[in-house]
């Protein structure tokens, strides 16, 4: 059989969010798969985040040999030439000879597309219902930063009409969107694939939980659409109404100091606590009984599916994409407004019902076995193939 060689290629892997951890995981399966020959290419370091193991994944993979670091610059510009330079990709794309370019996030779109390449098939996956690519409405045409994401939108669908872009969207809400923005000639390479993750490492089948008291846990960056100050606010009306209860944050970010400065305000540091970026997440998943997430908009989700994985229900706020993964009274609640008395309701009705929260667990873990990543790769190596 003809070897496969696989490019993937996202904008960092130093953050160690969702879109990263399902980067590492595709390029680790990979990796085992005979004839199939992968590289990994990561298109900058950020400093957004002030926490000490900054890069996280590329902490890991910084001795693999397939995984490499590129410089580039591109700059877009309405009234002058554009700066466009992808020497260093295009170098590696050139010794590499990818069958399959798979990009990560808006940045590694407009690195990689910069140069077509005749003979590889190119994949976008959509982590999330990108903004650069929503039409310009007569209402932000004075926006700056709109008329940018137009140019680029303009630019980048030249791109994909040239190459006959496929995009693999992840959730039913995300496959919506980009039937929605996309040109109609687009839409027939819109493939569904939802996210997927490492079943077995997060795997606590025979771990018995704890319901003496309500130990809560959230993972994800602190960014404003995480919401986590929604969570601050529950704990508060939990510890109000005398339920003895901890919450603990795992992540970093730029809102990290504001979630912070509210727990101090409301006095609650002895029983919130932030653990910033850990690479052993599966361990303070195994001791919570209870995974709350606040995000106002969710592409996906797959931290829902590490916590049901681990045995978790889930009690979570309606952020669209993740309506494919909570599925009311089964294994959590989904909650359609941020309404902090009704999210604690749904948190103690869990833990203080010792039958309810044992079904829901179960179901949590049962779920979450048909998102296991080698079940993924089997289907995304068919997608590569069938195109």
């Amino acid at each position: 059989m003809k070897e496969l060689r696989v490019l993937l290629v996202t904008r960092t892997m130093a953050h160690g969010g969702g879109a990263e951890r399902l980067v590492f995981d595709i390029f680790q399966e990979l990796k085992k798969k005979e004839n199939v020959k992968v590289k990994l290419i990561s298109f900058q370091h950020s400093s957004s985040f002030n926490r000490p193991n900054l890069d996280y994944f590329e902490n890991i993979l910084e001795d693999d040999e397939d995984f490499k670091i590129c410089n580039y610059k591109i700059n877009f510009s309405l009234l002058r030439q554009n700066e466009i330079d992808v020497s260093e990709y295009t170098k590696l794309v050139e010794e590499f000879k990818p069958n399959i370019i798979h990009s990560h996030m808006f940045i590694a779109e407009l690195v990689s597309r910069a140069a077509i390449y005749s003979g590889i098939k190119y994949f976008t996956h959509c982590h999330d219902n990108m903004v650069q690519l929503k039409q310009l409405s007569f209402r932000t045409m004075c926006v700056k930063t709109k008329l940018t994401n137009y140019y680029e939108r303009n630019w980048i669908l030249k791109k994909y009409l040239e190459c006959n872009n496929q995009f693999i969207a992840i959730s039913n809400d995300t496959e919506k969107y980009f039937k929605k923005i996309l040109p109609k000639n687009l839409n027939k390479n819109i493939h569904l694939l939802n996210n997927a993750i490492d079943f077995e490492r997060f795997n606590t089948v025979n771990h018995e939980r704890r319901l003496d008291k309500i130990r809560i846990v959230n993972t994800g960056n602190f960014l404003l659409k995480k919401n986590q100050i929604f969570l601050v606010e529950v704990m508060r009306c939990l510890i109000k109404r005398k339920v003895d209860v901890t919450l603990t944050f795992l992540g970093n970010g730029r809102e990290i100091e504001n979630v912070k400065n509210k727990v101090a305000e409301y006095g609650l540091d002895g029983s919130i606590s932030f653990k910033g970026n850990v690479f052993n997440v599966e361990d303070y998943l195994k001791e919570a009984n209870l995974y709350v997430h606040s995000a106002k908009y969710e592409p996906f989700g797959l931290v829902l599916l590490e916590a049901m994985a681990s045995g978790l229900p889930v009690v979570a706020l309606d952020g669209k994409g993740n309506r494919d993964i909570v599925i009311n009274s089964l294994n959590g609640f989904l909650i359609e407004e941020e309404n902090v008395e009704l999210f604690a309701d749904k948190i103690m009705e869990l833990i203080y019902n010792e039958n309810t929260y044992r079904q829901m667990s179960e179901n949590a873990l049962e779920f979450s076995k048909r998102f296991d990543i080698a079940n993924y790769i089997e289907r995304l190596l068919e997608l590569y193939k069938g195109i």
